[in-house]
């Protein structure tokens, strides 16, 4: 398994239930208003990203978009599903993966 805070945290908020993964369970969440933070996969689509920015606006969503360095192989040995994918959807999560990811 590759070592990361990142990728740990985002495994412990998976354990927590405060995860969803994969594009349709995001674009939900995102809807419902319960996402707090989007992390993509380095190896995502543009045309993900675009989808992902397109409906947190349309949503009028406060939730923010961050690309990782990981890729969804990565990814996938922390969560352990192969995504490019994920929501955090607890505000306590969403900002210590966000602080991990800006010392990153």
């Amino acid at each position: 398994m590759h070592n990361s805070k990142l990728l740990s945290m985002l495994g412990l908020a998976r354990r927590a239930g405060k995860l969803s993964l994969g594009h349709d369970a995001v674009m939900e969440d995102i809807a419902r208003g319960r996402a707090q933070l989007i992390v993509l996969a380095a190896d995502a689509s543009a045309r993900v990203e675009r989808e992902m920015q397109r409906e947190l606006l349309f949503q009028k969503s406060r939730a923010k978009l961050v690309r990782t360095k990981y890729t969804m192989e990565q990814m996938g040995t922390a969560l352990p599903h192969k995504v490019g994918v994920v929501s955090v959807n607890d505000a306590s999560f969403a900002g210590a993966v966000l602080n991990i990811y800006e010392e990153d």
